[in-house]
Formats: structure tokens, C-alpha cells, sequence
């Protein structure tokens, strides 16, 4: 049986990429993915196209196996990430917080949902910069470690040992 050959970019071409991204490119795919308690979203490289992207899986699911892939970000699906605190002003908290005094509902995302409907307030775009700037400190600040992360996932990827 003949072994099936992949081709796969090449280390400079990765290295390229990641140096073009920003800190939004690299959250955004994965909050569009993410589904709150129900699935977990990834921001993904697809060694194969060079492609960066998003990847949704489900609570009991297996990852693409037909992909060979990298992961560059993750929110886990029963992670919630921003508090409303953190998504709101000052004054705005505190009119959420009268609001949600109000709100028959017991879910907090529903009652942050509606507040932000109601007060015209992007809520997706506010998040994806929390989470960017967020990144942005958190890793991003150190290039070089969070790189040799991402480099190591990729021998790992080819070498087959990777548990993406």
C-alpha cells in the first residue's frame, strides 16, 4: 500500500504568517466558532493551504482528522471570558446593572445580549477587542515564546504527534 504524501508549508511561510497577524486575526475566528456551553472555538492555521481560520467543535467531538492544523487560540466552550464588568463602562454597568434588576431572565449572556440590544451596544465587536488587547498582553507582548509555541505545535503536526 502506497503512503500518501501531504504537502505542508514550509517553516519560513508559517513564520511569515504569523508575523502579519495581528492579536484581532487571531481571536476573531475563534469567538465566531465559539458557542457558549456548546462549543469550543479555535483559531487555526491549515498547514496545508496556509489559511487562518476558525474551527468549531462540539462538546464530544473529535477535531477535523482529515486537516493537519495548527492551533493558535482556543476558547473552551464552558469558558466565559468576558464579564460584564469588563464589557461595559462605568456608566454603562451601571445602568445594566438596573437593567438587569428588571430582566426576567436568569441567564446572565441573555440579560447582556438584551441590555446591549436595547442600548445599541455591538456587543460581538466590543468582545473580539477585549479578547484581542487581552491576547495582545497576555501573549502577544512576547513574540518570541509565543512563536516557538506555535512552531513547536507545527514539528509536532508533522511528526504526527500532535494531539490537535
Amino acid at each position: 500500500m502506497e503512503e500518501e504524501v501531504i504537502e505542508v508549508i514550509n517553516i519560513e511561510h508559517l513564520k511569515t504568517l504569523l508575523s502579519h497577524l495581528s492579536p484581532r486575526d487571531i481571536v476573531e475566528p475563534a469567538y465566531k466558532e465559539w458557542i457558549p456551553c456548546q462549543r469550543t472555538g479555535h483559531t487555526i492555521i491549515d498547514l496545508e493551504s496556509g489559511t487562518i481560520q476558525g474551527l468549531g467543535v462540539e462538546l464530544n467531538q473529535l477535531p477535523l482528522a482529515s486537516m493537519i492544523y495548527i492551533t493558535l487560540y482556543t476558547i473552551k466552550s464552558g469558558e466565559h471570558p468576558i464579564t460584564p464588568e469588563e464589557l461595559f463602562s462605568e456608566e454603562e454597568y451601571e445602568c445594566y446593572l438596573n437593567f438587569k434588576d428588571d430582566d426576567p431572565s436568569e441567564y446572565t449572556p441573555d440579560i447582556v445580549s438584551n441590555f446591549c440590544e436595547t442600548y445599541d451596544i455591538n456587543e460581538n465587536e466590543r468582545k473580539i477587542s477585549i479578547l484581542a488587547n487581552r491576547f495582545e498582553e497576555d501573549k502577544y507582548w512576547n513574540y518570541n515564546m509565543w512563536e516557538s509555541g506555535v512552531l513547536e505545535d507545527y514539528y509536532d503536526a508533522l511528526q504526527g504527534d500532535s494531539d490537535l
